[in-house]
């Protein structure tokens, strides 16, 4: 794994990190090449015979994780869709909700305004009706204490 990253160093922003891995894997498998014919060749085996081990057992391991990495980058990729539309949906729900609170809000604002003009009418009428309604009184009482002054002077 050493070796590999040694000779395969990962390459810095590469977000397709699955195809990296599938050319360290065909790098490693020409140098597995390079290293069978040699040993073909070599007269102790025993030696080469362990590199050649170690290398097919670093091209296993390598071979699995991009495996792995493609599993993750599927995942991420439907994460990131459904993360976008689930925002986006989010978004517009957000606008709708925005706007009918602003209606509300603006008629909740025409109500009160209303509200209070009918109250300062309603306070202009009463001010009014008890004037006419003291007018009316003293009135009365003028006209009680006339009728009462001339009933007694008819009866005296």
């Amino acid at each position: 794994s050493r070796l590999a990253a040694h000779l395969f160093p990962p390459e810095q922003g590469d977000h397709l990190l699955a195809l990296s891995t599938l050319t360290k894997l065909a790098a490693m498998k020409l140098l597995l090449a390079t290293v069978a014919a040699v040993s073909a060749t070599a007269t102790e085996a025993n030696p080469i015979r362990r590199v050649v081990s170690l290398l097919q057992a670093m091209q296993e391991k390598i071979e699995a994780e991009g495996k792995r990495q493609a599993k993750q980058m599927d995942k991420f990729i439907c994460y990131c869709k459904h993360n976008t539309e689930d925002l986006t949906k989010s978004i517009s729900d957000g606008k709708e909700t925005i706007e009918l609170l602003a209606s509300k809000i603006e008629a909740a604002t025409n109500g009160k305004a209303q509200a209070e003009a009918e109250l300062a009418q309603a306070k202009e009428d009463r001010a009014e009706a008890q004037k006419t309604l003291a007018d009316a009184e003293a009135t009365r009482e003028k006209e009680a204490a006339e009728f009462a002054t001339e009933s007694g002077e008819m009866k005296a």
